[in-house]
Order: structure tokens, then C-alpha cells, then sequence
């Protein structure tokens, strides 16, 4: 993938007629640029242009857009275009997952996301494999389980205590419901009244997805349009409580002054609007916030492996940097590693084996994870990071968390087999009982 420095470039210098040339040989959409390749294309005589070609009546196109409307088409998948042989799953009425109902009495009870959770789970994106799941079955919902219970405790009592003291990663098996967990738990704090910070999807961050540039006369490098992106996603999930809370001293943030008593919502308004002052507007914010002691905050991170391994963005020398050399991702190591802390809160993260090149080794050992082999040299710039992080292993379900689900898939009418007692054993002891094999295995048939 291309790294794209936000810094200007100068523009090939060619002369007047050959740039006319070369814009008249490339499509109207593209002709602000002019390449190198371009130019050399528009060397020959300019092509007359085809004459047009009347239309005709073609009936098998007609046909087949009729087909379509039928919903008939062949483009595959249980969509809409293949009813005729694929019967849509049916909605199942649940009760919501608030934090009296996330209880002993409720393990095994698939719950749905409250309605006063959804509009702020909405402005991010939900973990790719969660999502296949509630794309199929209405509405999102996830089952109760005593890791739920208890981990939810944990979080609970991080409330009244600085974020330093609750770091934790929630470790165990690929698909065993680390970030199913995580959602629970960003949708509990967000019921609760927590300031919620939640990324999903860690590894967009470190893979080259997003434009960066270096800042003068640092090693540092700064993502302008992910800050940014960033900063719409917490403003709108917050906005309420974001409303009530005001800066504590003027602050200077890119080209803007922020005066003191500023909302924070309306701080955070100014990285919507200028890219390149999103950076700043986020250490500011999270100084703010840290500071105050009414409401706790939670920082969720899904894919946390990416922040322990080199990234896929380059320095000018072609080396990887590593996550410590971009801005954003510095900012919230520094909360990881308990560096920075809220007064009340909790960081938590989980790990996530679906991409096996992100999956860090130096992580797995400081969690204890993996034994550290002694012909293996660990980063000694990344293994900083992961002082005093704790684990939390998340188990595959227990017969009573299986049946709940499987109940909830029978409602949701998702089998293409008979739901009986017989075929849930099946699913539950081929699967092993974990939980994205027994979504795969259910909704599936395999």
C-alpha cells in the first residue's frame, strides 16, 4: 500500500502544449493531475473521438432487470435476491442488556443492545465478526455469561478509582467472545453514564489506511484525518455529557485559541472542522477529562495487539515505525501503559487473533500468554508499554450460555435443520462450545 505524505510535492514541470495535451488524454474527473505517464501518452496525435452509437432495444437486459426486481438475481448470499431459496431469519423480541439486568440470574439470556445505546454504538463500527452476526439476526443482541457478570464487576468498582490501577486486556482462544465481551462492556458503561471511547478496529490505525505527515523537527508523525475522524465519533457518542464538562485553562490547539470554560463538546467541534488541529484537540480533551472527577471515563480497544508491533507506515528511510512515532497512537499507549491517567475510569482492551500479522509477540509474553523464547529478542521499545497490564481470559461458553444461544438462533428461525435437542449436542461438542465456531456451525449448517 502507498504512504502518503501530506506534505507538497513539486509538480512535473512540462511545457504548456504538452500539459494541454495530456489533460485532453485523461478522463474529465482527473484532470487536475498530470503525471509523468500522462504526458508521454499524449505525445501521439489526439485520438478523434468514437461516434455515438445509437441505443438499442436489447429484451434480455430488460429481462433481466426484471429478474431483479423479483429479488431473483444471481448475485448469491442470504440477501433479498435470493428469497426463493433462502428464508430470511425472523426478528426475536429481547429485553435490553442494561446494568440491572447484566446479573447472575441472566446468564444464559441473550439480551439486546438498549435503545438509548444503539444511536451511540451506531457512529462507530461494530468488530467485523460480530457484525455478520447481527447483520443476519434482529436485533444486535449478546448473550449474558458469568465472564460477563463477573468482568462487569470488575469494571464497576473502576469507578471510584484512577485508570492506572484498571488495565485490562481480555485475552483467550480466537472466537472465544473477547470483543463480544468489550461491546458488553462499552454498552454497560454507556448505560451507566461513563464517557465512552471506543475503537473497534485498531489495526485501521496502523496499517497505512490513513494519510500522515511528519511534524517539524521530531520523529513524531501525525494522522490528521483519523484524529479527526476520531474526535466527530467521541463528540456524538458523548455529546450530552461532553455539554456539562468545561475546560479548565485556555488552550491553543493548531491555528485556534481555546478559551477557558469552553464546553468540551464545542473543543472537540474544532477537530471536526479543521483536520490539522484534530491532534491537538485530542490531548487537550483527554488531559480535561482525566482531570475531572464527577463522571468516569472508559477507553475500549479492540485489536489492542497492533499498538505492540511495528505499524506499516514508513519513515523517510523506509523503516517501519512503530506505534510510539505516531501521535495519536502515542497518546493512548501513554493511558495503556498508565503513563497518563483518568482520575476515575478503567482502560480495557482485548486482543484478536483474526489477522495473524498483527498479533504481537511481545504482548503475548507480557501477558504470560507465551513463553518468552530465550533466542528471541523482544522490542525493547515496544515492551515498555506493557508494564503492569493485567489479563483476563475469556472462556469458551458453558452448556447453559450454548443453549441460551441456541434458543435465540431457534427464534430467530436461522437453522436449516430442525432445532432439537439432538442438534444443538451437535453444534455445542463439534464446536467445542466456542463461540464463533457455534455461530458458524449454526447459521451455517456445518
Amino acid at each position: 500500500m502507498a504512504h502518503r505524505f501530506l506534505a507538497s510535492t513539486p509538480l512535473l514541470r512540462t511545457s504548456l502544449s504538452l500539459t494541454a495535451r495530456a489533460r485532453a488524454a485523461v478522463p474529465a474527473q482527473y484532470a487536475n493531475y498530470v503525471t509523468a505517464s500522462a504526458v508521454v501518452m499524449a505525445g501521439g496525435k489526439a485520438k478523434k473521438a468514437a461516434p455515438k452509437v445509437k441505443a438499442q432495444s436489447n429484451s434480455f437486459r430488460k429481462k433481466k432487470a426484471a429478474d431483479d426486481d423479483k429479488g431473483e438475481s444471481g448475485s448469491g448470499g442470504a440477501t433479498r435476491l435470493n428469497e426463493k431459496y433462502y428464508k430470511p431469519s425472523i426478528p426475536v423480541k429481547v429485553e435490553e442488556f442494561l446494568p440491572s439486568t447484566a446479573t447472575k440470574e441472566h446468564v444464559g439470556q441473550v439480551l439486546g443492545f438498549p435503545s438509548t445505546v444503539v444511536p451511540a454504538l451506531a457512529q462507530t463500527a461494530y468488530p467485523t465478526l460480530l457484525n455478520e452476526q447481527f447483520e443476519l439476526i434482529k436485533p444486535a443482541a449478546l448473550v449474558v455469561r458469568d465472564s460477563t457478570v463477573s468482568f462487569l464487576e470488575k469494571v464497576d468498582e473502576a469507578m471510584k478509582t484512577p485508570s492506572a490501577q484498571s488495565r485490562i486486556v481480555l485475552t483467550g482462544e480466537a472466537g472465544s467472545g473477547k470483543s463480544a465481551l468489550l461491546l458488553q462492556t462499552v454498552s454497560h458503561c454507556l448505560s451507566a453514564g461513563w464517557i465512552v471511547i471506543y475503537v473497534p478496529k485498531a489495526t485501521s490505525w496502523m496499517n497505512s489506511s490513513f494519510a500522515y505527515n511528519k511534524v517539524a523537527n521530531t520523529t513524531s508523525f501525525v494522522q490528521p484525518l483519523l484524529a479527526s475522524n476520531l474526535v466527530g465519533q467521541i463528540q456524538n457518542v458523548n455529546k450530552s455529557i461532553l455539554d456539562k464538562i468545561t475546560t479548565s485553562e485556555t488552550a491553543t490547539v493548531g491555528r485556534h485559541e481555546v478559551e477557558k470554560g469552553t464546553k468540551l463538546s464545542a473543543l472537540l467541534e474544532v477537530g471536526v472542522k479543521d483536520q490539522f488541529a484534530a491532534q491537538d484537540v485530542m490531548e487537550v480533551f483527554m488531559k480535561e477529562i482525566g482531570a475531572q472527577k464527577d463522571i468516569p471515563t472508559l477507553v475500549a480497544v479492540d485489536e489492542v495487539n497492533s499498538f505492540f508491533r511495528p505499524t506499516q507506515y514508513l519513515s523517510q528511510d523506509g523503516k517501519e515505525l512503530d506505534p510510539e512515532h505516531l501521535k495519536l497512537s502515542k497518546l493512548f499507549l501513554n493511558y495503556i501503559s498508565g503513563k497518563s491517567t483518568f482520575k476515575h475510569g478503567a482502560i480495557v482492551a482485548a486482543t484478536s487473533d483474526t489477522l495473524l500479522a498483527n498479533k504481537s509477540e511481545v504482548l503475548d509474553v507480557a501477558l504470560g500468554v507465551k513463553e518468552v523464547s530465550p533466542y528471541k529478542r523482544l522490542s525493547q521499545t515496544i515492551l515498555p508499554w506493557t508494564q503492569g497490564l493485567t489479563s483476563v481470559e475469556v472462556p469458551n461458553y458453558t452448556r447453559e450460555e450454548a443453549k441460551g444461544v441456541f434458543d435465540y438462533y431457534k427464534k430467530a428461525n436461522i437453522f436449516f435443520d430442525a432445532a432439537s435437542e439432538p442438534l444443538f449436542l451437535n453444534k455445542f461438542i463439534t464446536s467445542n462450545g466456542n463461540p464463533r465456531k457455534f455461530f458458524t456451525a449454526c447459521a451455517k449448517g456445518i
